[in-house]
């Protein structure tokens, strides 16, 4: 049995420019074991991640974000 959890992150400092940074994130958090679906949305400024919390927990998708650049809050 899987725990699929619904995690939504806000991107602090407007962060999220423009479409070429939703691109960004969702590549990078896509390719994270565990992640099903990531949205992000540079008008609300959030990204929304689908995961298998049994694989990733959702610390590490909030990490990884901030690795490539976005800073959380």
């Amino acid at each position: 049995m899987t725990n699929i959890e619904q995690v939504e992150l806000t991107v602090r400092d407007k962060g999220i420019h423009c479409s070429g940074c939703e691109a960004r994130i969702e590549s990078v958090l896509g390719k994270v074991p565990g992640v099903l679906r990531v949205k992000a949305d540079h008008a609300t400024q959030k990204v929304n991640v689908t995961l298998d919390t049994d694989r990733t927990p959702a610390d590490e998708v909030k990490q990884r974000l901030e690795l490539v650049g976005y800073r959380t809050g």
